[in-house]
């Protein structure tokens, strides 16, 4: 499995309580999302949009930390947004994704 960590989406900031960033075009099977707040009581929303603007997968109301394994197959450009977070601070995004 290929861990993608880009420059976008390995550490980001949160301001006014979103945040959004494009993946690089990517083939595959998503099978692990990491998004983990820097405060444990940070709330937040997140999801994965298509490049026709289709969300493909939303997570509301994460505490902390969302960590999930799914099974999502991948192939384009996606757009990940952190949304309605309670506290502007830097958030780490991992996406698991199995290129074979």
């Amino acid at each position: 499995m290929l861990i993608l960590k880009e420059p976008l989406v390995k550490s980001v900031t949160v301001s006014a309580g979103a945040w959004s960033g494009n993946t690089q075009k990517v083939m595959g099977l998503l099978l692990h999302v990491v998004v983990q707040a820097t405060t444990t009581t940070t709330t937040f929303n997140f999801s994965i949009t298509d490049e026709d603007g289709i969300v493909i997968k939303e997570w509301i109301g994460n505490t902390d930390e969302l960590n999930v394994e799914t099974y999502i197959p991948l192939e384009g450009v996606y757009t990940l947004a952190i949304a309605t977070a309670s506290a502007d601070e830097v958030f780490k995004v991992y996406l698991g994704i199995d290129e074979s």
